[in-house]
């Protein structure tokens, strides 16, 4: 073959190479050395403990008992059940008119409560008048 035609190579690529050879055994050795001065290995975390499930629950009868916090109610059955009053508690009163719980209803007014217990809470969701729920409560388009 005559010079003409041979293969030149650059010195270009094998400085590329060089330096990308040096690059990845640098980060090799890098990464050894972390290894090896970090005495302490990667503990596992401590698993969360579940979420406790929110059972929903509701009563219907008799308010034994109504503070700003809390109402107490005793079904037909004799059940009593003290529900936590919150400011998300939605009111449902036979005149349609919302307010708390506690300036909505009194002692011996008949109820019906929906709420949930998460652990050992008992929170009222929603208490509404006897007379607003069931068959004689009006319906659900009412006053719109």
């Amino acid at each position: 073959m005559s010079g003409k035609h041979r293969t030149r190579t650059s010195r270009s690529n094998l400085v590329i190479g060089s330096i990308a050879a040096s690059v990845g055994v640098s980060s090799v050795l890098a990464a050894a050395i972390v290894e090896l001065v970090s005495p302490d290995a990667p503990t596992a975390a401590t698993p969360a403990p579940p979420p406790v499930a929110e059972q929903s629950l509701s009563q219907q009868g008799r308010l034994i008992a109504v503070t700003p916090d809390s109402l107490t109610t005793q079904s037909a059955d004799g059940m009593v059940q003290t529900f936590a009053v919150t400011p998300n508690t939605t009111t449902i009163t036979g005149d349609g008119h919302a307010a708390s719980p506690a300036a909505s209803f009194a002692v011996n007014d008949e109820v019906m409560v929906v709420g949930t217990r998460q652990g050992g809470a008992v929170v009222a969701t929603a208490v509404a008048d006897k007379s607003a729920v069931g068959p004689d409560g009006p319906p659900m388009d009412y006053g719109l």
